[in-house]
């Protein structure tokens, strides 16, 4: 054992608590997609909920960031084997886009939950790698807002009437 003197902390560059939390939640969301399949459909329902909700909510707070120059995010990651569905519960109603008047259209849980998985899943693999922090916070934040968010909350109210039935 020795002693040390701390001469400095460093924070490392778009790394805060925000992004910690939707890391952890990330993380979370996409190890329960990938083992859903084991779960009884009532367990794999409320999971599902559960963690999609918990996952929106670290996203919507985390930080606008530029992405880094030249970044290229790459390919999406494949969808996990085996994946289950939600059987009688997988098709859905729903309004399209709340403030313009048109028919209900289908939606699907699966297509929305592994939507969101392929998107949160690449930022993961781009966390993971050599590349800038930003770059993941970016593909997280952008897609949140240009893609993965409609999926989580129209699959929110789905899977919040199914666990009610």
């Amino acid at each position: 054992m020795g002693y040390a003197t701390v001469l400095e902390v460093t924070r490392p560059e778009h790394f805060s608590r925000e992004t910690a939390a939707f890391v952890v939640q990330a993380l979370q969301f996409c190890d329960f997609i990938e083992r859903a399949s084991g779960l009884a459909m009532t367990e794999r329902l409320m999971a599902a909920r559960r963690r999609l909700l918990e996952l929106y909510t670290a996203g919507i707070a985390l930080p606008h960031v530029e992405p880094p120059e030249g970044f290229d995010a790459g390919a999406d990651p494949p969808r996990p084997d085996g994946w289950a569905g939600f059987d009688k519960f997988e098709f859905y109603w729903e309004v399209f886009d709340p403030y313009v008047n048109e028919a209900a259209v289908a939606g699907s849980l699966s297509d929305d939950l592994l939507d969101v998985y392929c998107d949160v899943r690449r930022g993961l693999d781009l966390w993971k790698s050599k590349a800038p922090r930003a770059a993941a916070i970016w593909e997280w934040r952008f897609h949140l807002d240009a893609h993965w968010g409609d999926h989580a909350v129209d699959a929110l109210r789905a899977l919040h009437r199914a666990c009610r039935i």
